[in-house]
């Protein structure tokens, strides 16, 4: 009994090292993103292999656990829920009058 207290308090201090580490990304419906290939880490030959595959639109956002639903950009839906550190947003780059802005106005030129 006192071998699984010691346990469960370890691993509530490592949680907690762990919490403060990680940045949650916030991503909202429409957000076009790029998701990660799990599969990649397990190739011998993966580092010439694409680490990001897609694109992807967020079709719903589940607060409660971090999760997000995807749909292919033709429409139909991804068959799983993917976690938010496996998503990282594209950025949308076009053409304007006075230069090239990415999504969050910065001038890219």
């Amino acid at each position: 009994m006192r071998a699984h207290q010691s346990i469960e308090a370890a691993q509530a201090q490592q949680k907690k090292a762990f919490d403060k580490k990680v940045k949650k990304k916030k991503f909202k419906e429409g957000d076009l993103v790029m998701m990660f290939d799990v599969r990649h880490h397990c190739r011998a030959y993966k580092k010439l292999l694409p680490k990001w595959f897609g694109p992807f639109v967020i079709k719903k956002v589940f607060v409660d656990n971090g999760s997000h639903e995807l749909e292919n950009v033709d429409g139909s839906l991804y068959p799983d829920r993917i976690n938010h550190d496996k998503l990282k947003k594209v950025l949308d780059i076009c053409d304007s009058k006075d230069g090239i802005h990415n999504e969050f106005g910065n001038d890219v030129t």
